[in-house]
């Protein structure tokens, strides 16, 4: 079952949980369209400044309440806010153009920020288009996630983690989108096709974590902990693995509640 849906518009800022949403062929409706670039048009997060968890987001009537917990300060970004240029932008391996949000946004961020920086959106017309393997027949672009639309996770693996360490994980750590109650440990591993509700998803590939799991959400605290826990028994080809990587199959809409069907399941690769 389907416990907990998140989004997190802006990349690497505060994540947004849902009751209920919708699934979009680019992943959940509102989740990672929109991205923070430095001057050189490259994406920044978390990895490298911690300081981004002071930027917390909520829903509006028209889209999300961005709040910078230092100063107080918020600013309502829409669903559809006014685009200016075009600018080359770098997301990893990724090249691709997209367009600065106007109304000040650029401007808000690098007066908080103390460094120049643009906030952009994707954009359809200009796509991220996903490699081919991890395609399916409706679902050729991806969002500005680090790789492919939807990481999903078991809450059995994250009990299997806290076995490892003292302090009470936040889930938010791994920037989940959708959280089940499956008990079994890594069974996402396993999920080649599911259905929830009338969306169903293909299990593209398991999620190699970073440094970004060490980040507190919450504080902006980093500490080798969390990574190092789980790479004690997470760890293959130099890699460390955590959540599983989805694909859409098909649109609709998807609800806390909604039961998980496993259509098709492999050997976990682990």
């Amino acid at each position: 079952m389907v416990t907990h849906l998140y989004i997190y518009p802006i990349k690497s800022l505060g994540a947004v949980s849902l009751s209920e949403t919708v699934m979009e062929k680019e992943g959940l409706r509102g989740d990672r369209r929109f991205m923070l670039v430095d001057a050189t048009g490259k994406f920044i997060t978390q990895r490298t400044r911690p300081e981004l968890t002071r930027f917390v987001l909520c829903e509006s009537a028209q889209g999300f309440i961005v709040k910078d917990t230092a100063s107080g300060l918020e600013k309502e970004l829409t669903w559809e806010p006014t685009l200016g240029e075009w600018i080359p932008v770098e997301i990893w391996e990724d090249q691709l153009p997209a367009q600065e949000v106007l109304e000040g946004w650029s401007e808000w961020f690098s007066t908080a920020l103390s460094e120049e920086v643009r906030l952009v959106r994707i954009s359809s017309e200009k796509p991220r288009v996903m490699k081919a393997k991890y395609q399916t027949e409706i679902a050729k672009n991806t969002s500005f996630a680090d790789s492919l639309p939807l990481l999903l996770v078991s809450a059995g693996s994250y009990a299997a983690l806290q076995a490892h360490v003292e302090e009470p994980i936040n889930q938010l750590r791994f920037r989940p989108n959708i959280i089940v109650s499956s008990p079994e440990p890594f069974v996402e591993d396993t999920w080649v096709e599911l259905n929830i509700g009338e969306v169903s998803l293909s299990g593209a590939k398991p999620c190699a974590r970073c440094s970004l799991v060490n980040v507190d959400p919450l504080t902006g605290e980093s500490d080798k902990v969390t990574l190092k826990a789980l790479a004690s028994f997470r760890t293959l080809n130099h890699k460390v693995y955590f959540g599983q990587q989805f694909v859409p199959m098909s649109v609709g809409k998807i609800q806390v509640g909604m039961e998980v069907q496993v259509i098709q399941s492999k050997d976990a690769f682990y």
